[in-house]
């Protein structure tokens, strides 16, 4: 029996409200109600209803909580399932708020090898260079600070961190360069502020 006209359409419409209403993580995590996108993406894990993109909107999302042990472990879980840059970085951040700087390199490493124009190419080596600081390694991390600035020079934080490698490293000229640079975005910057004050005067001198 064929179905009539207005059961049609009150299915259809059934649909469009559906849809309509239906919980959206992406929608969630654009407004930035990080806590509704975790839910709604452990409710598609557990209903194994999931894609690549419910994790990566779950990690994301609990990244920006501060949730970094659980970023680890649903990373941990959905790199079994994925070969995702997006899983790499995300897991990278969570290891290096956790101190796991080691583990947070590699996964850096990685996702530049792969990715090296991505998305989040310039934050990858923004983290690299502070965890070449931690070390001691200021060469290395003049390298990854310069790679950063170069895919986003707008960020004075980033441009003083490069100044403070450069000053470590012993090249003041190059160091004060960059602490101009951060003074020129941010004249308030204290971090370029004082690494100004220490540097000037030495080659000066």
């Amino acid at each position: 029996m064929k179905k009539s006209f207005s059961t049609v359409l009150l299915l259809f419409l059934a649909f469009t409200l559906f849809a309509q209403t239906k919980p959206d993580a992406a929608k969630e995590y654009k407004a930035k109600n990080y806590e509704s996108a975790v839910d709604i993406c452990l409710a598609e894990i557990k209903a194994d209803k999931y894609t690549v993109d419910t994790y990566n909107i779950l990690l994301w999302s609990l990244n920006r909580q501060k949730r970094y042990r659980e970023t680890i472990t649903y990373g941990q879980q959905a790199s079994k399932k994925y070969r995702d840059m997006r899983i790499i970085e995300s897991m990278g951040v969570a290891y290096y708020y956790t101190g796991s700087y080691d583990r947070a390199l590699s996964n850096f490493k990685t996702y530049a090898a792969a990715l090296p124009e991505g998305s989040f190419i310039d934050d990858v080596y923004y983290f690299m260079g502070e965890i070449y600081i931690r070390k001691g390694e200021f060469n290395n991390a003049d390298i990854a600070l310069t790679t950063a600035v170069h895919h986003y020079p707008k960020s004075a934080m980033w441009w003083a961190r490069l100044g403070y490698a450069r000053e470590q490293a012993g090249s003041y000229e190059a160091a004060l360069a960059a602490y101009d640079q951060a003074l020129s975005i941010n004249k308030n910057n204290a971090e370029a502020k004082g690494g100004r004050d220490r540097v000037a005067p030495k080659l000066n001198s």
